[in-house]
This record gives C-alpha cells, structure tokens and sequence, in this order.
C-alpha cells in the first residue's frame, strides 16, 4: 500500500510518501504524483521518501522521472535509503531542501 500526501509552501510541492513505493504501487503514483508535475508544470519539488517501508527498482525509476519533470528538485530521506538514489540531490530535512531550492 502506498499512501501519498501532496502539498505546497513558498511555490514548492512537497510530496511525503508513506508504505511501500514498489511495482504494485507505480501505477497510483504515476497517477497522482507524475500526471500532476505534468499537469501544472511544477519546477520545484520537495519528494519525501523518509517513511517509505520498501523501495524496489520500479520505485526508484519513477523519483528519478521525477527529476526529469522538475528543474530543481530534492529527495528527503533518512540515512538507511542513502545507497538506494546515489547521484541524486538529497537532504535529511525538508527545511534544507527549501532553503537550496530557494537559493
């Protein structure tokens, strides 16, 4: 099960994912996170990967289309998924993702 809360502040989108971001629940963020950075054409993007229980491959595939949706984006994670998006922007805290966005 993945559970997905959406929000904005200071014209960032913040996307917090909960549960498990594996092939079975792709297609449910494809549809709710991909279809909206597309739709209203989001630059900045805070995606929050902190409580996710399980990744696979599928998962990290599409936060990597993620990256190539938004110009400046930044993945929030705790020190356990540091090894699963090797060469992409993190932080551990949302605040310092604002702070580089907005810099």
């Amino acid at each position: 099960m993945l559970e997905i809360n959406i929000g904005s502040k200071k014209g960032i989108l913040f996307v917090r994912l909960y549960g498990c971001l594996n092939k079975e629940t792709t297609k449910a963020f494809d549809k709710k996170v991909v279809e909206l950075l597309y739709k209203i054409g989001v630059n900045n993007m805070v995606l929050n990967i902190k409580n996710l229980k399980q990744i696979d491959n599928y998962g990290i595939e599409k936060i990597k289309k993620c990256y190539e949706i938004c110009d400046k984006s930044y993945i929030c994670i705790n020190l356990k998924q540091i090894n699963l998006i090797k060469k992409l922007k993190w932080v551990i805290k949302e605040e310092d993702a604002i702070n580089l966005i907005n810099t």
